[in-house]
């Protein structure tokens, strides 16, 4: 489903603010209604905006997805800046302080579109949605990157992700879903650029590893650089909130805590030999 409609949102619970009945249940995005379109419950329609980072009285923007509950047959829009992309688990994970409490599931309207892979990583000739990673067949695998980078003095990059995001709070290395047509250098390069703004040629991108979790349907390929000049840490809204330098031994420390995401630190545990080989490599 292919939606280009425009609508103006009145925000009655900008960011910040508290739930009417619910005192400690703060907004962390802007949340209101649209006026003239009645919804299923026979009130206004309700929209979630994100891509702000301030509050609102009143906002015009995209209609990029529909959040349905199957638990009171209600739908939620999610309204966003025009041009500015957002997937599935994106949404998800800024909706979630209040969609934890509902059956929902978020229908994107413009979805992301992934490459479909065997184990052995052969593409299968079909395309699949990211609206669909967790409802993947049995042998339909994805791919996942991910990028340790070191900076020109050595020290490594680690992000911290978003207060609204699942594990939030928590800190990774860069990395994410390649997109449908894009290989894993690809989409490691593409990745690194979104989420820091840094831009590397692709012969600087090494090979770390490559690990298939059956259960998750993810190929995962991991990948290492250190750059070559000083550059600037630009984070991705929505995305990241802060970042850290690290001496490669405070780093590996660091993933090991439980600050880290657990997954990434699993991964990261699981090939440690060859990440300590491959950084005394590029860091002699």
């Amino acid at each position: 489903m292919v939606d280009n409609e425009i609508y103006t949102v009145t925000i009655d619970r900008p960011l910040g603010s508290a739930h009417p009945d619910y005192p400690t249940h703060v907004y962390p995005i802007n949340y209101g209604y649209i006026d003239g379109i009645i919804a299923e419950d026979g009130e206004e329609q309700d929209a979630y905006v994100i891509g702000v980072d301030i509050p609102l009285k009143q906002y015009t923007g995209k209609r990029i997805a529909i959040i349905h509950r199957k638990d009171d047959a209600e739908t939620k829009w999610v309204i966003a800046p025009e041009n500015v992309p957002y997937n599935k688990q994106q949404i998800e994970e800024l909706v979630y302080f209040q969609e934890q409490y509902y059956d929902s599931y978020v229908e994107i309207l413009n979805d992301e579109m992934w490459d479909a892979y065997d184990e052995l990583g052969n593409k299968l000739g079909i395309q699949v949605g990211r609206s669909m990673a967790k409802n993947l067949p049995d042998g339909v695998f994805h791919i996942v990157v991910e990028v340790y980078v070191a900076m020109a003095d050595g020290r490594f990059l680690t992000t911290q992700r978003s207060k609204n995001k699942t594990n939030p709070l928590k800190w990774e290395v860069t990395g994410g879903s390649i997109l449908a047509g894009e290989t894993p250098e690809k989409g490691a390069l593409r990745e690194l650029r979104e989420e820091t703004g840094i831009e590397i040629p692709k012969d600087d991108l090494q090979n770390l590893f490559r690990y298939v979790n059956k259960e998750k349907h993810v190929i995962y390929y991991g990948f290492i650089t250190r750059i070559k000049e000083n550059t600037d840490i630009h984070l991705q809204y929505g995305e990241t909130m802060d970042y850290q330098l690290l001496p490669y031994d405070e780093f590996k420390q660091f993933v090991k805590s439980d600050r880290f995401v657990p997954s990434g630190q699993k991964r990261y545990i699981m090939h440690e030999f060859i990440i300590d080989k491959k950084v005394k490599e590029i860091l002699a």
